[in-house]
């Protein structure tokens, strides 16, 4: 996501990064659909949170509740 990122950014100072891409449009590519990925995460995290909001605390300390478990 950096490194594509960096592509996108800069092109001309990062021509060898970009090139490793495919050029500025297959970082740009790439860059979306990392992008694309991380929103989707997000998104069906937090809808997961609205559906069952017991489940914020697990998320946040990583640690399964006893009250889950079951």
């Amino acid at each position: 996501m950096v490194l594509s990122g960096l592509a996108v950014w800069k092109p001309v100072q990062f021509h060898l990064l970009a090139s490793l891409f495919g050029g500025y449009e297959g970082a740009r590519i790439i860059h979306f659909l990392c992008m694309s990925g991380i929103v989707a995460f997000v998104v069906i995290h937090l809808a997961l949170v609205l559906i069952v909001p017991s489940t914020l605390l697990p998320m946040i300390t990583g640690r399964v509740s006893l009250l889950m478990a079951i």
